[in-house]
């Protein structure tokens, strides 16, 4: 032993030094729970991993803008089914004026009330701003006029008819002579349901808006708006020609004009009603299919992007986790030879006062 040199406390000091490293590396990998923690320990491995975490990121954006469609869905198809309910409804309504003694304008005002439910229902079945049974601004008026009998009727005016409305309207055309319901040669209180629109079929004519009155002198070939703002006085051609009349509001707010209907014409008007009632409900049920396969099919990707953000994260882990109950067997053995290694040292550090003693 040399008396200036210790060079067995410089070996224990080596290995204290090596242990400590060890341990320091063992602790961190129980408290970060990896093997792999930066590309220092296994650059192969790290980058992978590093990838993959990034595309972990990326679906789980997926899944934000999926659960987000998702919930404007929903509340699309609620409202759907809402509308399919008033629609039921209003058609009910419609079938009870065929009934003897049926007040027609009390289930007019009712059917006027679930109208301005239907539009109100469509125009809060939004989501985040978004609305996909209006996609634009309804711009509709609520407007009244008193018919023959003096009895005010409601009824709601579309501008410009059918526009973002969830269903159109149709066009009808009807030989001279008999215009839907109406005898046009009948009494002047006889009109169509709701503002109309109508010309001739071949063009010439422009088209007038208001409800088709009484019409007047043969030969006429023009339309002439009636003062009173719900009316419009139709003068038809003389020969046997045909006439296109087309709601000016969506026909299905044009039941609420039902209470003003002659009785003799309430069977014909209750079946039309009907047909175009039948049309509507029809086409709401299949938009509500249509909203029902799509909630499935966001359901089944947002599923799907759950499980691929699974078993990605489990491949790396597979890289790049520690398995922690040996990493908790390794940490205790390098603590215990931290331990043993420190006495070493502390023995070292002494044989030179032992060997000073001989000297004594």
């Amino acid at each position: 032993m040399n008396i200036s040199f210790n060079s067995a406390a410089t070996a224990a000091l080596a290995i204290l030094r090596h242990n400590d490293s060890t341990h320091a590396k063992m602790q961190d990998v129980i408290t970060t729970g990896m093997r792999i923690s930066e590309a220092a320990d296994n650059a192969a491995y790290w980058s992978i991993a590093t990838d993959m975490r990034n595309t972990t990121k990326a679906t789980s954006t997926v899944i934000d803008a999926l659960e987000l469609g998702a919930a404007l869905v929903d509340v699309s198809y609620q409202g759907m089914e809402d509308l399919i309910s008033i629609t039921s409804e209003i058609k009910t309504k419609i079938m009870a004026m065929k009934e003897p003694g049926v007040d027609r304008y009390k289930v007019s005002a009712e059917i006027y009330e679930l109208e301005k439910q239907f539009l109100s229902t469509t125009q809060s079945s939004s989501f985040n701003g978004r609305n996909l049974l209006a996609p634009g601004e309804l711009h509709y008026t609520e407007k009244s006029y008193v018919d023959g009998n003096g009895k005010t009727l409601n009824y709601i005016e579309m501008s410009p008819p059918d526009t973002n409305v969830a269903f159109g309207g149709i066009v009808a055309s009807y030989t001279k002579g008999t215009v839907g319901i109406i005898n046009i040669y009948g009494d002047s209180n006889l009109n169509v349901f709701g503002p109309a629109t109508y010309k001739n079929a071949d063009g010439s004519t422009s088209a007038q808006n208001g409800l088709v009155d009484t019409p007047q002198a043969d030969g006429m070939t023009g339309g002439v708006p009636h003062p009173d703002p719900a009316k419009t006085t139709a003068w038809l051609p003389a020969f046997n020609g045909r006439t296109q009349i087309g709601l000016g509001t969506d026909d299905m707010f044009s039941a609420s004009h039902m209470g003003e209907v002659p009785a003799d014409l309430v069977e014909t008007a209750t079946d039309l009603l009907l047909k175009r009632y039948d049309d509507i409900h029809k086409t709401l049920t299949d938009r509500a299919a249509t909203l029902g396969s799509l909630s499935m099919r966001i359901d089944m990707q947002t599923d799907f992007n759950r499980t691929l953000t699974a078993t990605i994260q489990k491949g790396i882990g597979r890289l790049v986790d520690a398995d922690m109950s040996d990493a908790s067997t390794k940490l205790k053995a390098v603590q215990a030879q931290v331990q043993l290694a420190v006495q070493a040292l502390n023995i070292a550090n002494n044989a030179p006062s032992l060997l000073m003693q001989l000297f004594r």
